[in-house]
């Protein structure tokens, strides 16, 4: 629309006369954005949003993948779920069967090229699988990022052989940043029961420290959480901490901060300051714990999941560190490769995970 068209209007007379045309082209630009940008938005996309957003947001927790990523990659591998695939299969990601998959399949093309797709129950199951196929030795370096770096996630995607698209990256970024999908990425994300960001006040260290052994949990953490996945996560929510419980490799870790020992973190989730030490194989108490360390809340794993066989080294790894990064038990892993909890190791060489 042209501002000539307005020339006739009583707002422009009112603006001219009172010499503030200026003010009135600065409000016009300022509310067509907004109307533009809002007439941009699909409906179909945000309902499709709307939909699945808790899923993703599950997802990021247990596994690491951003819940921008998964929902971006959903709205465009399936056309926010209107997709012959989506519609028929369930297939929300585009994924074809490949020699592992022995579920149900779906064909598309042509009788001279027909293409194998994964069909599953339900879009939940899409999901699900869509979590696991990137967990797979391909998509390793990916979880090196941060959670909230979706535009890396978006290129490595790219360069890790997901898509054949060379705009397959600018296409995610575009979805994210016009549906602003990066909200979901945050450590307290948006979600569909409250519509608001979890609140979570930001206290300065002195405040911190002086509150570490104050609690309002009446029940102790279950420790053997993969046992009960939902009871745990109820626990949990009855636990008021300083610190955000993450998961990884289905296990519940929090990461140390400026000021913390073991034993307040020990003491913050009701535990012994001896059982936060065996769950992350530390020997002695009064090894230093540095700012950004992981620690496990439950005992660790005995081997990786599926698809995480080896780990090239990198400089700096140690035993320990490559244990604690793969949230396995480091008794376990210095069996398996023959080694001791202080032999060197060598940045290239390999080291076997299970």
């Amino acid at each position: 629309m042209k501002i000539n068209s307005f020339c006739n209007c009583k707002y422009i007379e009112y603006f001219s006369k009172n010499n503030l045309i200026g003010v009135f082209c600065v409000i016009f630009i300022t509310f067509g954005h907004h109307f533009a940008t809002a007439q941009r938005l699909s409906a179909t996309y945000l309902q499709y949003i709307e939909q699945y957003k808790e899923i993703a947001i599950d997802q990021q927790r247990e596994y690491g993948i951003p819940a921008s990523i998964t929902l971006a990659q959903g709205l465009l591998e399936s056309a926010a779920g209107t997709s012959y695939l989506a519609r028929k299969g369930n297939n929300h990601f585009g994924i074809k069967c490949h020699s592992q998959w022995k579920g149900e399949v779906i064909e598309v093309g042509d009788t001279a090229r027909r293409v194998c797709y994964r069909q599953y129950g339900s879009a939940r199951e899409s999901f699900d699988d869509h979590a696991r196929f990137l967990q797979t030795k391909r998509y390793r370096r990916l979880y090196d990022l941060e959670v909230t770096d979706y535009k890396g996630w978006a290129a490595g995607l790219r360069e890790c052989g997901y898509a054949e698209d060379t705009a397959y990256p600018q296409k995610l970024i575009g979805i994210i940043e016009q549906y602003e999908l990066y909200n979901y990425d945050s450590e307290h994300p948006l979600t569909a029961s409250t519509g608001k960001r979890d609140k979570q006040d930001k206290r300065d260290k002195q405040t911190k420290q002086d509150k570490r052994t104050k609690h309002n949990s009446t029940e102790a953490i279950d420790h053997d959480l993969r046992s009960n996945e939902s009871q745990s996560k109820e626990v949990l929510k009855k636990v008021t901490s300083l610190h955000s419980v993450k998961r990884k490799w289905k296990l519940h870790y929090v990461v140390a901060e400026a000021g913390d020992t073991y034993h307040s973190i020990a003491s913050e989730f009701n535990l012994k300051t001896q059982k936060l030490l065996d769950f992350n194989d530390i020997d002695d108490a009064n090894e230093p714990l540095q700012p950004g360390m992981k620690l496990y809340l439950e005992k660790k794993a005995s081997r990786t999941p599926e698809g995480f066989d080896t780990y090239t080294i990198r400089r700096g790894d140690t035993p320990w560190s490559i244990a604690q990064e793969f949230g396995i038990k480091l008794s376990t892993l210095l069996k398996i490769n023959d080694i001791r909890r202080d032999t060197t190791l060598h940045p290239g060489d390999t080291i076997q995970l299970r």
